[in-house]
């Protein structure tokens, strides 16, 4: 089967979950098929609230930027995420993993999908990234 041919056998059984997922909500009493606000964290965080507090912390103790910085990688092992797309970087293995369970899905959907779909659960929307950015600064956007 050629990379084209799976895609799309993919892509089918995509469109197969968000068919029974929206009949199944229609079901239980939705009426719009446009999403619902809801109550996510905004993409940018800082207000002026935490600029003030970030200020104070930084006064009351003196801490210097390098300090800051060495006791958020050193210590706490932070460390700063440069992009909110995760699917584009996963590893070969990843793919091979997430291909081959799609796989296995797939077969039992074909063998008894009313039991299928009992048993699924479904926790979050997909987002699939079409845009490969080039450089750091554009991943960060």
């Amino acid at each position: 089967m050629r990379k084209k041919e799976k895609l799309e056998k993919l892509l089918h059984i995509v469109e197969l979950f968000d068919k029974r997922y929206r009949f199944n909500e229609f079901k239980l009493g939705r009426t719009s098929v446009f999403h619902e606000e809801r109550p996510d964290r905004p993409a940018d965080v800082a207000s002026e609230e935490i600029f003030g507090k970030v200020r104070e912390m930084i006064l009351a103790d003196r801490l210097s930027y390098g300090t800051v910085i060495n006791i958020l990688h050193d210590k706490l092992c932070m460390r700063k995420v440069s992009t909110r797309w995760m699917p584009r970087l996963l590893t070969d293995d990843n793919k091979r993993t997430r291909l081959s369970m799609s796989r296995h899905c797939l077969d039992l959907l074909k063998r008894n999908s009313k039991e299928f779909f009992r048993r699924v659960v479904t926790v979050d929307e997909t987002w699939i990234q079409y845009y490969t950015p080039e450089t750091k600064r554009q991943s960060k956007q």
